[in-house]
């Protein structure tokens, strides 16, 4: 790609970073006094006094915008609790006294308990929020547990999803010591794992005084280390390391002093790290670069953290070769602007940053259209492409745009197909997917596409777009079936359509169907789709005929060669679904299904966790990381 090429990607990038804007802290609620004895029916508020706080903050809906991140919300705070004195009998009439001929007092106040700052949320029950009481059945041990074994990174959209509403809840949380970490500290943690910045820090500022996780002066530090403000992220620093001399801010303070041309005061910095037993070698590397050491060889990022990343940047380094693979989520939204990496760096970063939900596909298409590829190489690389000899991201950039400028319907549909399969063989058919969706929509069906139809129908269902995919497939009824396969290819295709929830309840003769499709497989492998089709359609909610199964127990079905999840985790997870536990029960279903949609981790445990999901009542999200499985399992 040429250097203008190079600069449009990275403008793009760059247009479309992160908005982090802090939200103010949440007002107290107001305290009630009620005379003894009442006055109001249950649950009627006091005559002439406001209404118990909402859950959404004054001046919004429960409809929370696309693409916004709503206002952070507490629980109501507990009404006060009122009545007799303690130790007396309760009094009765206008002129009712105490023991000691006292007149009882016409008001008792007691004090409020606050509420527990780790309930605090941006989502409540009206936008997506798994609702106010879903740690219930779970104690503090068990809650902090269950997110500290969350997965991270995650690349399946379904499942990523659900963890985010988990962790941005509205929630009170079980009773207990506000102790460190607490569970907003681990929330606000999870979040930086996964990527989801902008809502980290949302939800990072809402913490009160009592609460002293490092997380929540770390985050911001970092934050604007990523948005490439040194300056911000020094001041922070400054403040940090006064309040709190660990590590984490002694290594800051090298890079604050030695970028700042204060070499004293960073050789200082850094002696001192290291007396206290600091132990990074590639931060040590990195140092000895900003300090100027032209020997230094900067060949690893370490931890590829925003501060081993700052660094690197400050002393004008290009990246090294490990840095993608090392990369955290956030770290790649960085990387796909960083001006001393190539353009294809750039793109593969964000591939990955999008793959693990840190940027949005808008802004991988737009960088895949950006990418500046000389025309006379343009017909010779899809070609390559084509052959499955290509499967660079310069490939794919290729392939976006060629798609996104094609006229004709079995052109565009062609051009789909080869995109799929180059999605497959990079293992990003979720990201590519994605990519395409405002493409697909447009691709009308046709008698002359209908050899793409098997690549179009999973490209649709994995952009979410059922519909597109019951219209294709229904193209493919509609032919004789000898018609370019099109009887096998409808067949082929029913198994995730059914999962999808677009072909109604099972059907013995569309299994029989299917299963005819693959007799040239062999046995071993025939009888192993089959088990992994009956297992994610239950786990979809579909009921399956038993005999179903009968017919696989004289088959060498084996266990489709993946692991089995961790006796822990599964023990725990029927523990918390038995006590209808929502919450843990949800943390620890996708711990077991890990970050990669589920594949790794054999049928019975995939059975075990979506059937728990769907126990409490998260039937639609259990359909959805199915379906998502059985796509990334080639099913």
């Amino acid at each position: 790609m040429s250097s203008r090429g190079g600069r449009s990607t990275r403008a793009i990038l760059l247009a479309g970073g992160l908005t982090l804007a802090l939200w103010p802290a949440v007002q107290a609620q107001p305290i009630r006094l009620t005379p003894p004895g009442g006055g109001q029916a249950a649950g009627q508020e006091p005559a002439g006094q406001e209404p118990a706080p909402q859950l959404t903050p004054p001046g919004q809906t429960n409809t929370m915008p696309a693409g916004s991140i709503p206002a952070p919300v507490m629980p109501a705070a507990p009404r006060p609790v009122l009545g007799e004195t303690a130790g007396t009998a309760p009094q009765t009439g206008p002129g009712a006294e105490g023991g000691h001929g006292q007149k009882a007092p016409e008001f008792v106040i007691q004090p409020l308990k606050a509420p527990d700052p780790s309930s605090a949320g941006l989502l409540d029950d009206g936008n997506g929020g798994l609702g106010t009481a879903m740690w219930q059945g779970s104690n503090r041990a068990q809650a902090v547990q269950a997110l500290g074994v969350l997965p991270a990174p995650v690349s399946g959209p379904a499942l990523r999803d659900l963890q985010r509403r988990l962790l941005l809840s509205v929630a009170e949380v079980p009773p207990g010591n506000a102790a460190t970490p607490s569970i907003l500290g681990l929330r606000v943690a999870q979040l930086y794992r996964l990527g989801r910045l902008a809502e980290a820090e949302r939800l990072g500022s809402l913490p009160s005084r009592d609460l002293k996780d490092p997380i929540f002066r770390e985050l911001p530090f970092d934050l604007e280390l990523l948005k490439n403000d040194l300056a911000k992220a020094c001041e922070i620093a400054t403040t940090g390391l006064r309040e709190d001399a660990s590590p984490f801010w002694q290594k800051a303070t090298v890079l604050c002093r030695y970028s700042a041309k204060n070499i004293a005061g960073g050789d200082l910095a850094l002696s001192l790290w290291r007396d206290g037993g600091g132990n990074d070698p590639a931060f040590n590397t990195l140092a000895a670069a900003l300090r100027g050491d032209a020997r230094a060889k900067v060949d690893t990022l370490g931890g590829a953290t925003p501060l081993h990343f700052a660094m690197l940047r400050a002393a004008g380094r290009p990246l090294p070769k490990d840095t993608l693979d090392a990369a955290t989520p956030a770290l790649l939204v960085g990387l796909a602007g960083y001006d001393k990496a190539d353009a294809e760096t750039r793109l593969t970063a964000a591939e990955r940053a999008v793959q693990y939900g840190a940027l949005t596909p808008e802004l991988l298409g737009e960088a895949y259209a950006a990418a500046e590829i000389p025309e006379a190489q343009r017909n010779a690389l899809l070609a390559s492409v084509a052959a499955g000899k290509d499967k660079s991201v310069r490939g794919a950039a290729l392939l976006y745009q060629a798609t996104k400028n094609a006229t004709d319907a079995k052109t565009r549909a062609e051009l789909v197909k080869r995109a799929y399969d180059l999605a497959v063989a990079r293992d990003l058919l979720l990201v590519t997917a994605a990519v395409y969706k405002p493409l697909l929509n447009n691709l009308v069906p046709n008698e002359n596409s209908i050899a793409a139809a098997p690549a179009v129908i999973r490209m649709a269902l994995a952009a979410n777009e059922p519909g597109t995919a019951r219209l294709w497939r229904n193209i493919l009824l509609a032919l004789p079936p000898e018609r370019d396969n099109a009887g096998e290819i409808a067949a082929e295709a029913w198994p995730l359509l059914l999962i999808a929830g677009e072909d109604g309840d099972w059907r013995d003769s569309r299994y029989e169907a299917w299963m005819t499709v693959q007799a040239d497989l062999p046995p071993a492998e025939r009888a192993s789709r089959a088990a992994q089709l009956l297992t994610l359609a239950e786990a979809a909610g579909i009921h399956v005929p038993p005999e179903k199964w009968d017919t696989l127990l004289t088959a060498a079905a084996g266990n489709d060669r993946r692991g089995s999840p961790s006796v822990a985790v599964w023990r725990n997870l029927q523990r918390a679904n038995a006590a209808k536990a929502k919450a843990e029960t949800a943390a620890l279903a996708l711990a077991m299904l890990g970050g990669k949609g589920g594949l790794e981790i054999d049928g019975q445990g995939l059975a075990s966790a979506l059937g728990a999901l769907r126990d409490q009542g998260l039937t639609a999200e259990a359909k959805q990381i199915a379906l998502e499985a059985a796509l990334l399992r080639g099913l």
